[in-house]
């Protein structure tokens, strides 16, 4: 048999499973997180909290931001949707971890609230996740199964004991796309000698991979309405991410040659600034999403931008750092209004460990 006969009835064969499972209701999943290699990746913990917090989550709109200047019945209609809002919350996608294999980068859940085609939806934004099956359950009569192995995880019919799985696809992480988007690849517009031309990542600086900006993204459990902040904006990974999902972002970078790449990522909302002077009034933005230069030569300057970063900011703070930068960091961040929420350990190549920081501003 060719090759194209089998590729054909391979996706023939796709497609049957998908249309038996588009008529089933399932409440099972495995998900299956990216695997780390050579002493380099993803903690398991670190990639169930992105899942949880983005399967579990889904947007809602924020009415704390239309509450003034309003009149008596525009009161009344503004109620009348924060009460429906409250009778959403009893019904959001509910996550239930059934079985965990940590060693296998993977794990069991039960998602109730949510379809197939949802889940899938809002996988597009994990960063961490390689890939999602549902499991469909049904008694075993002796039938004969057929299921075939898929990279890391097996699709088709199983049995198990006295019942018999329908495993599908329903959700995997695009390879090919995350690789065209990997930092040496991307092009920045940069200005050099009063001309503007193309750059391509690491033979400039040093930028955030895209499965990196998505955890960030992701952790900062945004409801879709802020407006964000990136004041070390570099070549723009963290831009590209919120431009992906359609949020409202400006940037800010000390370097004057970056400005042509900030000001085509940023929709012209950029400005060539020191962090440690931003020329933006007191809690103007919602969060501030970014990642501080590493090199050792930019500590202190870093430390001294956190005063200012939590001034023109009203509700977050997500940073991802370098370890040696940590005990700095807190200390400049204790007593200052922000409690740290979330923490999260990063291992960007073999020798740099890093850090995801969350602090949302106290009540």
């Amino acid at each position: 048999m060719g090759r194209k006969t089998r590729d054909r009835r391979q996706e023939r064969g796709d497609a049957s499973l998908k249309s038996q499972v588009s008529s089933l209701k399932s409440s099972k999943y495995q998900v299956f997180f990216r695997v780390s290699r050579g002493g380099c990746g993803i903690e398991y913990e670190v990639a169930k909290a992105e899942f949880l917090s983005v399967i579990g989550r889904p947007k809602t709109r924020d009415l704390r931001h239309e509450t003034s200047d309003l009149g008596q019945e525009e009161d009344i209609t503004l109620q009348s949707s924060v009460s429906s809002l409250r009778s959403q919350v009893s019904s959001l996608p509910k996550v239930r971890v059934i079985r965990e294999i940590p060693s296998r980068m993977r794990m069991e859940v039960s998602i109730d609230g949510l379809s197939t085609d949802e889940i899938a939806g809002l996988a597009e934004n994990l960063g961490y996740t390689q890939g999602i099956t549902s499991v469909h359950e049904e008694p075993y009569r002796g039938e004969e199964l057929h299921s075939r192995k898929t990279g890391r995880w097996v699709v088709g019919w199983l049995r198990k004991g006295d019942k018999k799985l329908l495993l599908t696809e329903i959700y995997r992480q695009d390879e090919n796309r995350r690789l065209e988007e990997s930092p040496d690849k991307r092009v920045f517009l940069i200005e050099r000698d009063g001309e503007v031309k193309p750059a391509k990542g690491h033979r400039y600086r040093r930028g955030v991979s895209s499965v990196d900006t998505r955890f960030m993204v992701n952790i900062a459990e945004l409801r879709g309405d802020e407006i964000i902040l990136d004041p070390f904006a570099g070549i723009g990974g963290i831009l590209i991410e919120c431009r992906r999902r359609s949020l409202r972002t400006y940037a800010a970078d000390v370097d004057t040659v970056l400005r042509p790449g900030l000001a085509q990522f940023s929709g012209n909302r950029c400005a060539i600034a020191d962090a440690r002077q931003l020329p933006f009034r007191n809690n103007t933005f919602d969060v501030i999403i970014t990642e501080p230069p590493f090199g050792t030569i930019y500590r202190q300057a870093v430390l001294d931008s956190l005063a200012e970063l939590r001034r023109v900011v009203r509700e977050k703070i997500i940073l991802l750092i370098a370890q040696d930068m940590y005990e700095g960091i807190m200390e400049c961040m204790a007593g200052s209004g922000f409690h740290l929420v979330k923490d999260f350990r990063l291992r960007r190549h073999s020798k740099l460990v890093s850090h995801v920081l969350r602090f949302d501003r106290g009540s």
